[in-house]
């Protein structure tokens, strides 16, 4: 037998799904990690995990996972995705799973998680708590017994399984409000870099902005949620902890699974829409931009420097 044989010829998302349903049951010490990656409370009873889980008449979480930290009961609604595009307002459905768990007291807080290839992860605008292929493949590899490495292989093979066939498609709609955003972004803060959106996928509603003398801070202006952030990669917990004390009243504190942001609230954006008939609140959001980005240069010493 060929040793270099994949072991499976595709991975789909169900698979990916039998294997953390297997892990979050059998496996503590996976659960208390997988909580630890999406920054939530820590686990100290593993109550269990339930796949296809349909509640409310507001479609499916793939997976559910229940669990106490001390006295509190926490739920992680996790979607899955491989390859898929998201259905639509599929991530306003998880978030109204989320509350009415909360309101049936089925739990003391709810977070929804997405799991995706890396790529997939970045190129999406939903799910801002998430948990990578490539991280748990890489957990896997760590542990390194012979059964963790072959989950390893198949998160591995998945993921390249969305590189091989991943095919942007263009929104012409969307494309020309983002244009027109790129072009008036331009007249008003040419210094402000941002990519000409030369395809444009229909749920894309970020547009991402940065300024090259603030390295590994992003900018975003969440349209259709009305959030400017500016968001931190790559920072230690001791500079998060710096910069969270440093924050204006007018401003909020983010935590997401990897990184953090300030944020700032303006008025929701529809990218589906008229530019012009929006193009007052769109001026907005783009001195709102400018407000965190001057805030982090006022304090660049203390945020960027050590």
């Amino acid at each position: 037998m060929n040793e270099e044989l994949l072991p499976i010829e595709a991975v789909q998302e169900r698979d990916i799904d039998l294997i953390l349903l297997e892990e979050f049951n059998t496996n503590n010490a996976f659960a208390e990690w997988f909580v630890n990656e999406c920054n939530a409370p820590k686990l100290t009873e593993n109550i269990g995990a339930w796949k296809s889980i349909s509640d409310f008449g507001l479609g499916e979480t793939d997976i559910l996972f229940k669990y106490k930290s001390s006295e509190k009961e926490y739920i992680l609604l996790i979607e899955n995705k491989l390859d898929a595009q998201f259905q639509e307002n599929q991530y306003e459905r998880y978030l109204k799973r989320a509350e009415n768990y909360l309101k049936q007291n089925k739990c003391n807080e709810c977070f929804c998680i997405l799991i995706a290839p890396e790529f997939y992860c970045n190129n999406q605008n939903d799910f801002e708590n998430y948990v990578s292929y490539e991280t748990l493949s890489k957990r896997f590899e760590f542990l390194g017994t012979k059964r963790d490495l072959f989950k390893s292989k198949l998160l591995k093979i998945a993921s390249e399984k969305l590189r091989r066939g991943y095919k942007p498609i263009n929104s012409e709609p969307v494309q020309k409000f983002w244009l027109s955003y790129w072009n008036l972004k331009n007249e008003l803060y040419p210094d402000l870099k941002m990519k000409k959106p030369n395809i444009i996928a229909y749920n894309s509603d970020w547009p991402e902005m940065r300024d090259e003398s603030l390295p590994n801070v992003i900018f975003y202006n969440k349209l259709s949620k009305g959030f400017v952030d500016a968001t931190f990669c790559n920072f230690s917990s001791e500079k998060e902890f710096e910069i969270k004390n440093l924050i204006p009243n007018d401003v909020k504190f983010v935590k997401h699974s990897k990184r953090f942001s300030v944020r700032v609230l303006v008025d929701t954006i529809d990218r589906t829409k008229d530019f012009d008939e929006q193009k007052e609140k769109i001026v907005f959001a783009l001195n709102r931009v400018d407000y965190l980005r001057n805030w982090i240069k006022d304090h660049k010493d203390n945020i960027l420097q050590g």
